[in-house]
């Protein structure tokens, strides 16, 4: 079973519930697809593998071929090509999707494209336990691209079972991630941004018709209701981790709560319990 576990919003603890996760089931292949921001590793243990590049083609024009027709850039569907009606176009790296469209119809042959890198890929264990990161280059845009390589070096691993670390939001990159999986664990709080961020979250995952639960975080912070949501939306709370000072230190500190709170440790062995019984 792949499961991802996303959130609407940031600081819900979702990296800290997946580190959980991942160590209570360490057979779990364990993947980092928050690529602007991954810090899964931190808390599963010390890395130890390889890093491979993800590249992307980008549109270059050669200008001693360019007849300033502006096919390229009428045909363009992303924008990414600019032309004021005379001289050479101008290519928007950041933009650009690599799609191969423009150097087809280019009367002169003065578009190419080339490899540029727009991220990168560790492979190998954290803490012994399998483990992949995808890891946006400074500066780039291309988040999918380097999710989407990330979730293609995973499957070579063979095993059935991930526990993927998602992007927060409700943006492409989380939808790209959640594509690849069998199930959507929403990490929320009981607070008003939690509570519209959650619904964002929800209407995600009833469009792309993936199995949802919740785990409410940080009970105790607030005491706003989110049972209509569930109502509404036919998904069930799993868990719910009480807030807790220690378990902030930990974090703090680059170390899960897991492994040092007892009643943490309980909740996520019990997590796991109600995640197989209604989902395997």
């Amino acid at each position: 079973m792949k499961i991802a576990v996303a959130s609407g919003k940031g600081g819900t603890g979702k990296t800290s519930i997946s580190a959980s996760l991942v160590l209570a089931r360490p057979e779990n292949l364990a993947l980092d697809l928050d690529v602007e921001e991954p810090n899964l590793s931190i808390l599963l243990g010390a890395f130890e593998g390889g890093v491979l590049p993800v590249t992307m083609p980008i549109a270059r024009i050669e200008g001693s071929k360019c007849v300033e027709c502006g096919k390229c850039a009428r045909s363009c569907v992303f924008g990414a090509i600019a032309w004021m009606g005379a001289g050479f176009p101008v290519i928007n790296d950041s933009l650009c999707r690599g799609c191969g469209l423009c150097p087809r119809v280019c009367p002169t042959e003065a578009i190419y494209e080339e490899d540029q890198t727009v991220g990168e890929v560790r492979s190998g264990t954290c803490g012994g336990i399998p483990f992949l990161e995808g890891r946006l280059r400074v500066g780039s845009v291309n988040t999918v691209r380097v999710i989407e390589e990330t979730v293609k070096k995973a499957k070579a691993f063979n095993r059935p079972d991930w526990l993927m670390d998602c992007p927060p939001g409700t943006a492409c990159p989380v939808a790209a991630s959640l594509r690849h999986a069998d199930m959507a664990l929403l990490v929320t709080e009981p607070t008003p941004f939690g509570r519209s961020d959650l619904e964002g979250m929800l209407e995600l995952t009833a469009d792309m018709n993936i199995p949802t639960a919740l785990v409410i975080n940080k009970t105790g912070i607030g005491d706003l209701s989110l049972d209509d949501l569930c109502t509404r939306f036919g998904v069930e709370v799993l868990a719910r981790y009480p807030f807790s000072r220690s378990a902030a230190e930990c974090g703090a500190r680059g170390e899960s709560p897991f492994k040092t709170d007892a009643g943490w440790a309980e909740i996520t062995r019990t997590l796991w319990s109600r995640i197989e019984r209604r989902y395997s």
